[in-house]
């Protein structure tokens, strides 16, 4: 699990995107350097990625676990209840609100400092040139989860 229950989002999310590869809730997805999307649902262009590097776009802080499945063994292609999505399927991606996290490395973070994303997608204070997706609330808990308050502008 890389977001804790604790979180608040509800008009701070986004939909419109596809990510093709599968991808652990709590990293940060960018655009990717090909995507020529409209930005509206429905646009099979809308594409994301997790960073090779920390440079690009961010959108957000992914909220959905992305999963390679064999759709051939399910009747229904829905999988809400385990709060995940399959490859090549829209997925939610949380642009302003805040979430519980256990997906960053580095230095502890403290209360206030920015939060910017590595080359893995996880985030950190340390400036590694790529935007900042918002600012830590605290320090982590004893379970290794920071709060995060989500402020990406897109």
């Amino acid at each position: 699990m890389a977001l804790k229950p604790l979180r608040k989002y509800v008009e701070g999310t986004d939909i419109a995107h596809i990510l093709n590869e599968a991808a652990e809730k709590g990293i940060v997805v960018r655009h990717t350097s090909s995507a020529s999307g409209t930005g509206k649902p429905g646009d099979a262009n809308n594409l994301l990625e997790i960073p090779t590097n920390a440079s690009g776009v961010p959108l957000g802080i992914l909220a959905t676990d992305v999963v390679s499945l064999d759709l051939s063994r399910y009747e229904h292609l829905a999988r809400y209840h385990r709060d995940e999505t399959v490859v090549g399927s829209p997925v939610t991606v949380v642009t302003h609100g805040f979430v519980y996290t256990n997906m960053w490395s580095g230095s502890d973070p403290t209360a206030g400092a920015p939060a910017y994303y590595t080359a893995t997608g996880k985030l950190t204070t340390t400036n590694t040139g790529s935007v900042s997706v918002g600012r830590f609330r605290g320090v982590p808990d004893s379970d290794g989860y920071v709060g995060v308050d989500v402020t990406v502008r897109v």
